[in-house]
């Protein structure tokens, strides 16, 4: 009779847990950014994070400004421009100009770039950023407040869509602004920061080239105010001396 084999008891399990492996950014998300694919440039500003932010000359917002101050009624809009950068605390976007959006087609709660639109844009890109990149897009909404709309983000899904582009919004008769930033697949609004410096206003939204009315420029009046005082207090003491030696003749 054969004999029967020894059944062996089964080997316990391993005692580990398993767990679903993290979510991968989406390419629609500015944490997808890899810092080390851009130049360094250190920043010390306050209120810079430990993430992806926007940082604004104070230029380019008050340029965003008064652009949308000559349309009080209905949306306007334009482009920005800058290059993203990183420093000690990870990327970050430097907005240092903008664009008008001519011939983009406005009304009461919708503004639409057109093809005119596009070929002014690519022009003063070329002519005067040509070191730079289109970073996003600015539109007005004129007493209706802060927010992307359905049409909004046909704009920015289509047109803005790489994880560093954002869109700000600017409310003319409030005054308020506000910039969206791609997170997971969605522009979420976050705070931004405004970096003062001396970046010229670009010449389309400042046609007369007059000054900023920063401190250089106030400089520079006062500069050309005290040589001109100098000039004519020199001018009078030549002539004083002159006549005092004529008249000792």
């Amino acid at each position: 009779m054969p004999r029967r084999k020894n059944q062996s008891s089964p080997a316990p399990e391993p005692d580990v847990q398993i767990t679903s492996p993290p979510e991968a950014p989406s390419p629609r998300d500015a944490a997808a950014i890899n810092p080390d694919e851009f130049p360094m440039q250190p920043l010390g500003l306050p209120g810079r994070e430990f993430k992806f932010q926007a940082i604004f000359t104070q230029d380019v917002i008050d340029a965003i400004r008064a652009h949308g101050k000559t349309s009080m009624n209905a949306e306007i809009c334009g482009v920005l421009v800058g290059n993203v950068y990183r420093d000690s605390h990870g990327a970050y976007l430097r907005v240092h100009a903008c664009i008008k959006g001519d011939a983009a087609e406005s009304r009461n709660a919708q503004v639409t770039f057109k093809a005119e639109t596009w070929t002014h844009i690519q022009q003063v890109m070329d002519q005067a950023h040509a070191d730079a990149k289109i970073v996003g897009w600015y539109h007005t909404h004129p007493g209706f407040g802060i927010f992307l709309s359905g049409m909004d983000l046909f704009i920015q899904d289509n047109f803005f869509n790489l994880p560093w582009q954002i869109a700000l919004v600017y409310d003319p008769q409030s005054e308020e602004e506000g910039v969206f930033v791609w997170r997971q697949g969605k522009s979420e609004r976050e705070q931004h920061l405004i970096e003062l410096s001396s970046t010229p206003v670009p010449a389309e939204l400042n046609p007369s080239g007059a000054g900023t009315g920063k401190p250089e420029d106030q400089l520079t009046v006062r500069t050309w105010l005290l040589a001109g005082i100098l000039f004519v207090l020199s001018f009078g003491l030549t002539y004083a001396i002159i006549w005092m030696i004529r008249t000792m003749r």
